[in-house]
């Protein structure tokens, strides 16, 4: 819900999830709700030092920053 909320004001989210399926599944409702556009998924595993890494590599990427953790 506060995905849905945050990305219904324009706020670019980015959801993660450690089992892949489940965050899918959630970005797909979300999609479902015309909000595809301020929602992106990464898998996220935080008990794994190299999935946190990917991560980080992922948001300065693609969005040079990230503003709210």
């Amino acid at each position: 819900e506060i995905c849905r909320q945050l990305a219904s004001k324009g706020i670019m989210v980015v959801l993660t999830a450690r089992n892949e399926k489940r965050g899918l599944e959630a970005v797909e409702e979300l999609k479902k709700s015309g909000l595809s556009d301020y929602v992106v998924f990464h898998q996220l595993d935080i008990m794994d030092p190299s999935s946190i890494a990917t991560l980080a590599d992922f948001i300065k990427t693609q969005f040079g920053k990230l503003d709210i953790l």
